[in-house]
């Protein structure tokens, strides 16, 4: 068997673990307009499926404390932004 103590979630962006859960969320949520003023559904969409995506991974891990605040806002957003329309 290999050894997989290497293996980590990888981090929606440089940082983000290190963030305590208010200050990720606020960064989420900060990101997240940017994206939405920019009119940049991709990148919202991107962003939100991963920060919902690292925090369901370290709800598997036995050490980590996922942040159940921040997984929930990412899966509204991802709603929000897939509910965008062209313009």
């Amino acid at each position: 068997m290999s050894d997989t103590t290497f293996r980590k979630p990888r981090e929606p962006w440089v940082g983000y673990a290190d963030l305590s859960d208010d200050e990720r969320d606020e960064l989420l949520a900060k990101k997240f307009q940017q994206a939405k003023d920019q009119n940049d559904q991709d990148y919202a969409l991107a962003l939100a499926a991963a920060v919902a995506n690292y925090e369901l991974v370290l709800e598997l891990q036995p050490e980590a404390t996922p942040a159940e605040r921040s997984a929930e806002r990412a899966r509204n957003l991802h709603d929000d932004a897939g509910s965008w329309m062209s313009s």
